[in-house]
């Protein structure tokens, strides 16, 4: 067993110490054979976002799902069989992440389920370089305009950071330096200026927060940045009713 799985089965009672290593040979069993684009054996990626779940403070029940939120997926381990072994609630959870990819839809799904699609996100970016370019680029979009605003929501600090900063990292390679300060800086910018852009037609959101990320990632401080923000936002008003009028023609 990995040190990684008996440091965090270490945090917990001696019962849910003993069902988080059970959950991680059940899933080592299931996932063996089977690797990560890095070359890594495949569950590797469990551990680390199970991990994250537990540093997070999270509930056993999910630390539980965190190590098997892919065996229904990727393997051939039938349901029914992981329901026995693990009860209704850790199953439930692996379903809500299946049901959760499949559909999309953020706004049914349950908080821990949510929490458990953060985590496996992060260990995604974390390991991003070893997928195409395009992957990289759609993911890191992805991560910036849904996943880091639902970190947020959830008070997930600490995974909201990491978030944006891998996603940043990857789409702007040439300007972006993962230094504290300047991170910071260029995150709360880029905060205020997401939540002005409610304003503006949801197609258009998108678009126009990559591009004023782009240009505050080649402003050279923080007051120019501070205010490149200001500007924008006081002709927020005046760019959203163009950008409607645009959209729905004379």
């Amino acid at each position: 067993m990995p040190e990684l799985v008996a440091e965090i089965a270490g945090q917990y009672p001696d019962a849910d110490a003993r069902l988080i290593e059970h959950a991680y040979m059940f899933a080592a069993y299931w996932h063996r054979g089977q690797a990560r684009r890095s070359g890594d054996p495949y569950i590797s990626h469990p551990v680390e976002v199970s991990v994250t779940l537990a540093r997070s403070g999270c509930d056993v029940p999910l630390v539980c799902a965190g190590l098997l939120h892919d065996v229904i997926e990727d393997t051939d381990c039938p349901i029914d069989l992981l329901r026995a072994e693990f009860g209704e609630e850790i199953t439930a959870l692996v379903q809500g992440l299946l049901t959760l990819h499949k559909s999309g839809s953020l706004d049914t799904a349950e908080r821990r389920v949510l929490i458990l699609k953060l985590a496996d996100r992060l260990h995604n970016m974390q390991t991003i370089r070893f997928v195409s370019p395009a992957k990289q680029q759609h993911k890191s979009r992805e991560t910036l305009e849904i996943l880091v605003p639902l970190a947020d929501r959830l008070g997930l600090d600490t995974i909201r950071t990491q978030l944006e900063s891998l996603a940043l990292a990857t789409l702007y390679p040439e300007r972006f330096t993962v230094h504290s300060g300047l991170a910071r800086s260029l995150r709360i910018s880029r905060r205020v200026l997401a939540i002005s852009t409610v304003l503006l037609p949801t197609a258009a959101r998108a678009r126009w927060l990559e591009e004023w990320t782009a240009e505050l990632h080649a402003l050279p401080d923080r007051r120019t940045r501070a205010r490149f923000t200001l500007q924008l936002l006081g002709g927020m008003t005046r760019l959203a009713v163009v950008v409607r009028r645009t959209n729905t023609g004379p």
